[in-house]
């Protein structure tokens, strides 16, 4: 409901507003504070009423049987009370004015007083009231002060027609004691009033007592003879008091209608609000779903409801509330009668009401929103409510659907329809928290050794349904313990639950599910496995660990004849000279290491791999006798010896393919320092490929027989080319070259299935 509805509910006048907003607080106990200012004033009043008696001269005067009959009046009307801004009006009036007329001035507030209090005690008595209405009784009474005072400062006169100025003036007194003592009262309690408006509602107060004041003096002057007379006043009560009863009873009718308001807007302001939260702060499906379904529940206050949905995969129809009403909609309503628009109905005492829900995302999902309510029927408001809220929370919808598809899309390889690396992250991170209830896994990353070579000889497009087909494999391969991820390029991975599984079946069918040969290729998967969470603690380190097992064993593994290369240049080298092949075998194996130990990878890892096969391609133009000459060379010859590696470019550049290669060849023989050749190239002015084939080209010729020396022990070579490194050879370089070498002579060949398996069967056994 929104602020101008809120504004239309309230009243339009100051007295009605305050009647409105003290109306639950009349019934309230008073604070320490307000009885104690009541219990003052009462004090208070108690001695200036015995001091005005002293100043009468005592009760001289008085007659008792006209003064109990005044006070008995004076506790029967003031019962007859109008609620009137934050307190209420009496008729008292029509009994002060006679008691003004007929008693001794001075005994008037006693009198007044005895009657207020004498009003309260019946329903004190019944317990209807607290006993602090009876002690602020008294202080009630103050009004009766000024016009006592006044009548004693005039000489307690005869009051008759001619005295009708002075009990003007007395009357004038009595509303201002009464607008003083109001105040100062509320004012020492501590009680915020609206000072501007409280003066108006007491000069409302001041007009009613106005237009009862003549009827008293007209009962006080026929009872001067017949003090009996003055209950003529009694009828004009009993009226009041049935108008006051019918105001009362109309106040808290309106008042309940207003709470039942308020409460409504409450429980629409949360509705909206749990629809805002979920709109807002969620892309869950389900929750916000769930959400439509309590909050339009609470806005409309029916005791069930019901969601029905179709064409949302997984989707369980959501039901809450009383299960009579729930037996109604499920017999009434469905999915398959949908209806076309909004509808209320009643059946068997029970109103319900449905609601066509249709979300817009990549797939139509429609259905029925529906409740059930047995205190009245629904009516156009409430359908118009759950309307707007459903049409919101279907823009919602059909945004979290198409969020979702995003989602799905971004974490799925388009190739394979598996997984990718961010999938792999997250469901990795999933794991490790699921670590702490004891949950174990494998973590298998696979390389495709061949496929290379099956792509440039069969072409993309059956590289691309190799791809496809592995993928499919691999993921029923993993069924249903894990899941499997394509991660780039010819990078498969596979997450496997430990639960009740068996590793080494685990892991030989995923290595399988790698595996294709033909009579031109041979594809195969190296593997790099990690168990969860012993070995790793993040996903990050889970992938790094995995991935240096898998290129620790894609190293160990033998080449095959189908993985080298086939080229013309290789085999006119083999011929030439035999041992040059299998020098440029070792240092492309080691310049390979070297190059992911750097970071490199991809085609930037191929080149340099071929570029170190290559890299003697240009002595094919060099004679022999230069070649295998054993003593130094001649200055001539060494001339013609440096044009090898512009020759090798040469070659080399024939083939597009070759190109990027070509130019690491040119650049092989530049040095850190700048006094290498071709080009005379300094730094990082190199290639970095024609650096990392320089230093392990290097390496295989150190440890290799010439003609010329003898070949020098692995310890000799790695001592000079720390010495050259900063002069001839890039240090960094030299430094990874040196740590490869080393973990090259700890690897053996063993077969990595068989290996991964006993990893982890030893982790596992250590565990248990």
């Amino acid at each position: 409901m929104d602020r101008d509805v809120h504004h239309a509910t309230r009243p339009d006048t100051v007295v009605d507003q305050l009647l409105e907003d003290s109306w639950e607080s009349r019934a309230r106990r008073g604070s320490r504070r307000e009885l104690t200012v009541e219990a003052v004033a009462a004090i208070l009043f108690g001695c200036v009423a015995a001091a005005l008696l002293v100043l009468n001269g005592g009760a001289s005067g008085l007659r008792p049987g006209t003064a109990c009959l005044l006070i008995a009046t004076y506790a029967v009307v003031a019962r007859v009370e109008f609620p009137w801004g934050t307190g209420h009006v009496v008729p008292t009036q029509l009994v002060l004015v006679p008691m003004l007329v007929l008693l001794p001035p001075g005994a008037v507030p006693a009198a007044v007083a005895a009657g207020l209090v004498l009003s309260a005690l019946p329903d004190w008595a019944r317990a209807r009231v607290a006993g602090r209405r009876v002690l602020s009784a008294v202080p009630d009474a103050w009004h009766a002060v000024g016009p006592a005072a006044v009548l004693l400062a005039a000489g307690s006169p005869r009051i008759g027609a001619g005295q009708i100025p002075l009990m003007v003036a007395a009357l004038a007194a009595c509303c201002l004691v009464d607008l003083a003592s109001s105040l100062t009262r509320l004012w020492l309690a501590g009680i915020v009033a609206d000072w501007t408006a409280q003066p108006r509602v007491i000069a409302a107060v001041w007009v009613v007592d106005a237009c009862l004041a003549p009827v008293g003096f007209l009962a006080a002057v026929s009872a001067r003879h017949q003090p009996i007379d003055t209950l003529v006043v009694l009828p004009l009560a009993l009226l009041l008091w049935l108008l006051a009863k019918d105001r009362s009873k109309r106040i808290d009718q309106a008042h309940a209608r207003l709470k039942l308001v308020e409460r409504q807007r409450a429980r629409l302001r949360a509705a909206v609000g749990r629809l805002g939260d979920a709109f807002a702060a969620k892309l869950e499906l389900g929750a916000l779903l769930g959400t439509l379904l309590h909050g339009s529940l609470d806005a409309v206050g029916a005791v069930s409801g019901r969601l029905a949905l179709t064409g949302l995969a997984g989707w369980n129809d959501l039901h809450v509330g009383d299960a009579g009403g729930l037996r109604v909609l499920k017999a009434s309503a469905g999915v398959s009668e949908a209806p076309s628009g909004p509808t209320a109905v009643a059946d068997h005492n029970v109103w319900t009401m449905s609601i066509p829900v249709r979300i817009l995302g990549p797939k139509a999902v429609t259905g029925t929103l529906s409740f059930a309510r047995r205190t009245h029927a629904f009516e156009a408001e409430d359908v118009a409510t759950v309307s707007e809220l459903v049409a919101k929370a279907q823009l919602a919808a059909g945004e979290i659907l198409s969020h979702h598809e995003l989602r799905e899309q971004v974490l799925t390889d388009a190739l394979t329809g598996l997984g990718n690396r961010r999938r792999l992250t997250n469901e990795l991170s999933q794991t490790f928290e699921r670590a702490a209830e004891g949950h174990r896994a494998m973590l298998l990353l696979f390389d495709l050794d061949g496929f290379k070579c099956y792509n440039d000889t069969f072409g993309h497009l059956a590289g691309d349904a190799l791809l496809a087909r592995m993928g499919t494999k691999l993921k029923d391969a993993v069924a249903p313990s894990g899941a499997a991820y394509r991660l780039g390029g010819d990078e498969f991975c596979a997450r496997v639950d430990l639960d009740g599984g068996v590793p080494d079946e685990l892991i030989a069918r995923a290595s399988a599910a790698l595996c294709e040969s033909g009579a031109q290729f041979s594809v195969r998967g190296s593997l790099g496995l990690v168990l969860l969470p012993d070995e790793a603690d993040t996903p990050e380190a889970a992938i790094q660990l995995a991935d240096e097992r898998m290129y620790a064993n894609k190293r160990r593994r033998p080449r095959t004849a189908q993985s080298r290369t086939k080229s013309v240049l290789l085999e006119t080298l083999h011929a030439m000279e035999p041992g040059l092949d299998a020098e440029a075998e070792l240092v492309s194996e080691l310049a390979t290491r070297v190059s992911r130990r750097l970071g490199l990878g991809g085609d930037d890892l191929d080149f340099v791999a071929r570029a170190a096969q290559l890299h003697c391609v240009g002595k094919v133009g060099i004679p022999d006798t230069i070649l295998d000459k054993p003593g130094p060379l001649t200055r001539s010859e060494w001339e013609f010896v440096r044009q090898h590696t512009l020759v090798g470019e040469r070659l080399l550049s024939a083939s597009s393919s070759l190109r990027p290669v070509a130019v690491l060849v040119r650049a092989r023989h530049e040095r850190w320092d700048g006094r290498g050749y071709p080009d005379g190239r300094a730094g990082d002015a190199i290639p970095l490929g024609s650096r990392i084939v320089a230093v392990c080209d290097a390496y295989g010729a150190m440890i290799s027989e010439r003609p010329y020396r003898a070949a020098l022990s692995h310890a000799a070579a790695c001592q000079e080319l720390r010495a050259g490194a900063g002069t001839q050879f890039d240090p960094a370089v030299v430094e990874a070259f040196l740590c490869e070498v080393e973990l090259a002579a700890r690897e053996r060949l063993r077969d990595p299935v068989h290996d991964a398996a006993e990893h982890v069967r030893s982790l596992l056994g250590s565990v248990r």
